[in-house]
């Protein structure tokens, strides 16, 4: 199983948003994660970046 953590990028750092995350899913103006036991997240904002390899995603956060 290939478990994630979310992130976005603020004045050069990678800042937390969520961990375990399994499920996501990109919409128009909003990222949905699903983490390992169901809880959903929503950010406001699009993709980047998924790096399975380093097990990150990256998201650039706008304003709805």
């Amino acid at each position: 199983m290939c478990l994630s953590t979310v992130y976005k990028k603020e004045n050069g750092e990678n800042v937390y948003l969520c961990k375990n995350v399994a499920r996501v899913i990109p919409g128009e103006h909003e990222v949905t994660c699903y983490d390992l036991m169901g809880r959903k997240t929503v950010i406001a904002g699009v993709l980047v970046d998924i790096d399975l390899m380093e097990n990150m995603i990256l998201v650039k956060e706008t304003e709805l």
